[in-house]
């Protein structure tokens, strides 16, 4: 049979379609050499493991089936990868997505979420999938901040789920709807920050003070200072965890500033309440609040850095904070 592989092109990468109905012809009629040179496999473990994923467990059944991508990177033509729903369910129109850079020099370099957008637009529809789940290991920070990008969302932990090294770990289970699927749309810079911070996708190096003012006032603006701190407190708590951080009596969430923060800028837009937020945000970043030492005007040192301000508010002992805050 012909080696033609259907190709799906992004701008470094090459997609080539390798379902069951293609894969398992395939490793019957070519002899091994031949078909590992036609794929690109670097080495004989290389051939083996997709052979034994794509033709030995392969499935495609009237119940369950499979889809499959190699990805090679588009200039070098180097196979790099696979990108799979390799657990399909026909009947329910769902599936289980993973995907695999073989080599450590391929990863960490934006590779998967230039795919991505492509692989699950061809499951929601060309598949006609109603659910994508995905599970990751509980501390591959990467994979899940990659997942929200999209609109995963957690919904819990598969118990001693996958197999390595000889003994079963857990996974956190992700899951996707058609509704819920997201394209990367054309935002501000504030409000990629802000998507950043609600689906956890912020690096930590880039949740300055700065980052902490533009999130909160993009809130308290659209929410007003009650709604927009139901949304902050469990966002900044989730935040802190998902990036390898901790909420405890050391660092992390602090409630008292939380508040406070909400109140200041809720008092910052009762002083121009016809201004836009793209006309508020560059004035509340040249102001005084800018600074990360400016609650220190209504709260001692000694108050802010005491357990009890992390862990309930506690009303400014030095002065009370004002209803209006002009800029």
């Amino acid at each position: 049979m012909p080696f033609n592989l259907p190709e799906h092109q992004t701008s470094r990468l090459t997609l080539k379609l390798f379902n069951p109905g293609i894969s398992i012809p395939l490793f019957a009629a070519y002899p091994k050499e031949e078909l590992s040179a036609l794929l690109g496999c670097r080495n004989e473990e290389e051939y083996e493991m997709m052979r034994e994923r794509f033709a030995v467990f392969a499935t495609h059944t009237r119940r369950v089936s499979m889809c499959s991508w190699l990805i090679y990177e588009r200039q070098a033509g180097e196979l790099i990868g696979d990108c799979c729903y390799h657990i399909h369910f026909l009947r329910h129109r769902r599936a289980e997505i993973g995907y695999n850079l073989y080599q450590e020099k391929d990863r960490g370099k934006g590779y998967l979420k230039e795919l991505l957008p492509y692989v699950l637009k061809y499951g929601i529809e060309t598949l006609e999938l109603q659910r994508i789940e995905a599970l990751t290991a509980t501390d591959n920070y990467p994979s899940m901040s990659l997942l929200r990008r999209f609109g995963f969302r957690r919904e819990g932990l598969a118990r001693k789920h996958y197999r390595v090294a000889g003994a079963n770990e857990d996974s956190f289970l992700f899951s996707l709807i058609p509704e819920h699927f997201e394209e990367e749309p054309v935002l501000s810079p504030a409000e990629k920050l802000v998507r950043g911070f609600e689906r956890q996708t912020l690096p930590a190096s880039h949740w300055t003070h700065e980052a902490h003012l533009t999130v909160g006032l993009w809130h308290v603006y659209h929410y007003g200072a009650d709604r927009a701190l139901c949304r902050l407190r469990p966002g900044v708590i989730q935040f802190n965890s998902g990036v390898g951080g901790a909420n405890d009596e050391k660092g992390g969430y602090h409630e008292t500033l939380t508040v406070f923060w909400c109140l200041a800028l809720q008092a910052v837009i009762a002083g121009e309440p016809a201004a836009a937020f793209d006309e508020l945000l560059p004035k509340l970043l040249g102001s005084e609040l800018a600074s990360a030492a400016y609650p220190e005007q209504y709260y001692s040192r000694s108050v802010l850095r005491s357990l009890s301000a992390r862990a309930r508010y506690v009303a400014p002992d030095k002065a009370p904070l004002p209803a209006v805050l002009p800029l």
